[in-house]
């Protein structure tokens, strides 16, 4: 089956624990005694239930004995060296550059009794630092941990096909045009042969950083139900439905209220999105192969949308309500084409769009708008994903076109370069951008908004070491002018080692 990653509710007043966590560890811990795996089923446990994609992990992970049975401790250590040049494209004011130095350990550990009872930990420590603090407008200096999935998993609940996890869940779809999050979540998922479904219901608990006391306000009180169902009705080929359900029920907030500008929260949105996906690929044999992917979604609900002005450092005041419905769709379809010859050379064509919304005055947004918790990275092909609509722009599939060119090659025994084109261009000029990494203002006059070029060089040829270095420009379009024909650049270095 393909792999899916797919939440608790939370109610007014105390808070309990849902129902579906204590049916989990009831039936977990009646199954536990019969449990009699040996560390060969606890390794294969393990695997299926925390291998993540491009995660880099020991294959033989220190181990200690705890009551007969394996405790299992590994880590990763991360550092990322980033940096994006800030200038003016449209309207935007300030010109800066961030270099940004981040490192962080992650800890984890996974402890089995069998299929009846899985238990895993996981936590970083983080440090986030920017090197230019001299010309950011917002430096950033900050240490922290950070909790990360932790959960219990009970698989053949029952003798029946069914999984059960409650925790802090990962949710990760294979393209994460979807999902790419840890939530606090319970989850069912139910695999018979060629068919997985999986529901699960979600919502922030309590925060996630150390140097935080309060859930981000994207997430806080927001409830949501995330459906996911496969079926593989032919070898290397698949179609998947997708379902999710936002309620945002975040207190009300009024014309004149004063908010901590850390706290704001623009939007209470209802929200729920509808979509289908199709994956596969062909093998030619001496003529190579060919994967393709198609996504199409939809979106409809409510929201209710907060204008804000800051009146000082800290705080802002809200100025306008506006409560508007919301329709809207995305597409996002392409094809890569590898050759069996020197290098493996691959070739990848695509082209996503999200409906924009022509009227924007008139209290219905026809813009599509995807779901919070996606992160759009696809590996076209290489050992490493990377951001499938560029890393400088890493913009929300709203109101905008994309159309992506790439060429890429295999490199020694596990490693790959890449060099990937987006042309950039509003669907709706009337309509803006959604949220994306750079701050631009369009003209409202032209469609063309610019193009921007990837190169993505990924080194995996150690079992615990990978390297990634990435190479990025810009160049604004007609739709930001005065700044039309402007360069942006950015790059990126990154350096996992496994323990």
């Amino acid at each position: 089956m393909m792999e899916t990653a797919m939440g608790t509710g939370r109610s007014g007043g105390r808070r309990r624990p849902p129902a579906i966590l204590c049916t989990l560890l009831s039936l977990a811990l009646s199954g536990a005694v019969r449990a009699g795996e040996g560390d060969r089923e606890t390794q294969k446990l393990r695997e299926r239930l925390t291998e993540r994609e491009d995660e880099t992990r020991v294959e033989e992970p220190f181990s200690v004995d705890v009551l007969g049975r394996a405790l299992t401790l590994r880590g990763q250590f991360e550092t990322v060296l980033d940096y994006a040049d800030h200038i003016p494209l449209g309207a935007v004011p300030d010109h800066y550059g961030r270099l940004t130095f981040d490192a962080e350990v992650e800890l984890e550990a996974f402890y089995s009794f069998g299929r009846p009872l899985s238990i895993f930990v996981q936590a970083r420590l983080v440090m986030e630092e920017d090197l230019l603090d001299s010309s950011t407008p917002d430096p950033k200096s900050d240490y922290f941990a950070r909790r990360g999935e932790m959960w219990v998993a009970s698989e053949k609940v029952a003798g029946l096909p069914l999984t059960l996890e409650g925790g802090r869940l990962n949710f990760e779809d294979d393209r994460r045009w979807w999902w790419d999050e840890d939530l606090d979540a319970a989850r069912a998922t139910v695999d018979i042969g060629d068919f997985e479904l999986s529901l699960a219901v979600a919502e922030e608990l309590f925060t996630t950083r150390t140097d935080r006391g309060y859930v981000d306000p994207d997430y806080e009180n927001v409830l949501r139900i995330l459906f996911e169902g496969s079926w593989d009705f032919h070898e290397d080929h698949a179609v998947q439905l997708f379902g999710l359900y936002h309620d945002d029920h975040s207190g009300r907030h009024h014309v004149d209220d004063v908010v901590l500008l850390e706290r704001e929260d623009p939007s209470d949105a209802d929200l729920v999105w509808i979509g289908v996906r199709a994956t596969g690929a062909f093998d030619f044999g001496t003529y190579g192969g060919l994967a393709y992917w198609f996504d199409l979604a939809g979106v409809s609900g409510r929201d209710r949308v907060h204008a804000s002005e800051p009146i000082s450092h800290e705080e802002a005041v809200i100025e306008e309500i506006v409560k508007q419905k919301v329709i809207g769709w995305g597409f996002d379809v392409g094809v890569t084409y590898a050759l069996p010859v020197f290098l493996e050379p691959r070739l990848t064509l695509g082209y996503a769009r999200g409906s924009g919304d022509a009227r924007p005055r008139d209290r219905v947004d026809r813009g599509f708008r995807q779901t919070g918790i996606h992160a759009n990275e696809s590996a076209f092909g290489g050992v490493q994903s990377f951001k499938s609509y560029g890393r400088l722009l890493e913009p929300e599939l709203s109101n905008l076109g994309i159309l992506t060119a790439g060429i890429g090659c295999s490199l020694f025994d596990n490693s790959s370069l890449d060099l990937v084109f987006h042309d950039y261009r509003l669907a709706r000029t009337a309509g803006g951008l959604g949220d994306g990494r750079l701050e631009l203002e369009t003209d409202g006059r032209h469609r063309e908004v610019g193009q921007a070029f990837d190169l993505t060089l990924s080194i995996e040829e150690w079992t615990r070491v990978e390297f990634e270095v990435a190479l990025s420009v810009f160049r604004a379009g007609e739709a930001l002018r005065p700044d039309d024909g402007k360069w942006v650049v950015g790059g990126f270095v990154a350096v996992r080692i496994a323990f």
